[in-house]
């Protein structure tokens, strides 16, 4: 929730990689797609399925949510798989909650560090020298965000947390839906599709930046490398969208890659909600 307060929602159909054929090249594009959704701030990914795809959801929900996760915890949460084998290859997000592994007496209390709860319920694997301990049993197995409440140099204490309590930056999480129920979410009431059939940004601007700002959620939604919005989502993309919108009026590509659009629409989500940008004229 980087982009002043708001909540953002990237929301991509499962046939994003369909010009991909190699497990290799898909885990490439979804690096690509986690780190810009990282550098923005990006808080949910929804994946959405196309009747007319291969059905690679649970391939890119995999994937996406091992970048997100922690180096020092990816081998409790994910075991050796035919479709992470290229994950490892790709640089780190190095967000906020991809701490380095530290001694025990270099926490303090009220910092938070994401963790995997122990067999025991009551201990949590966090990249320390030992467990932090908990006060009350967790389910075994899970992640969690803990919240350090004493650290001294044999013993660390904390409690488990919602993430929403930590300040920075703390990560996307992935979620696999149909189109229906993401039109239909009501957690991110200021929607904004792309496609080619769209208004122009500059058509737009203003009347996208008045109601970024007094929105404290907004979805963006993007088509596949063969189809649009319009043939995924329906012709009456418009009435259940606020905006849809073209990024690039004048481009000189047959096609603009989902990622690309992506980058573009986050950018101008971030430029258009900034305080410091001008009134338009």
């Amino acid at each position: 929730m980087t982009l002043a307060g708001r909540r953002i929602c990237v929301a991509l159909p499962d046939t994003v990689l369909e010009e991909q054929d190699s497990v290799r090249e898909k885990t490439a594009k979804l690096g690509q797609i986690a780190r810009y959704c990282s550098i923005f701030g990006v808080d949910v990914l929804r994946v959405f399925h196309d009747a007319r795809g291969r059905g690679e959801s649970g391939f890119m929900k995999r994937v996406l949510e091992y970048l997100e996760t922690p180096q020092y915890l990816r081998r409790r949460l994910f075991p050796l798989s035919d479709e992470l084998r290229f994950a490892g290859l790709l640089p780190p997000l190095r967000i906020p909650s991809h701490k380095p592994k530290v001694p025990m007496g270099a926490l303090r209390p009220g910092e938070h560090r994401e963790g995997v709860v122990l067999s025991d319920g009551l201990s949590v694997d966090a990249g320390l020298d030992r467990p932090i301990l908990l006060p009350a049993r967790e389910t075994p197995q899970r992640r969690v965000t803990v919240r350090v409440t004493s650290s001294s140099q044999s013993r660390v204490e904390g409690v488990a947390v919602d993430r929403s309590e930590v300040k920075a930056y703390w990560g996307y999480t992935v979620e696999v839906s149909g189109p229906g129920a993401l039109l239909a979410d009501g957690s991110f009431p200021l929607k904004v599709a792309t496609s080619r059939r769209g208004d122009p940004v500059a058509r737009v601007a203003r009347s996208l930046r008045i109601d970024l700002q007094a929105s404290s959620a907004v979805m963006l939604l993007f088509g596949s490398p063969s189809r649009g919005l319009f043939e995924m989502l329906g012709k009456d993309l418009r009435e259940r969208v606020g905006y849809v919108v073209n990024l690039y009026p004048e481009q000189n590509v047959v096609t603009a890659r989902s990622e690309e659009a992506m980058l573009s629409a986050l950018y101008l989500v971030g430029l258009l909600s900034s305080p410091e940008l001008p009134p338009f004229v």
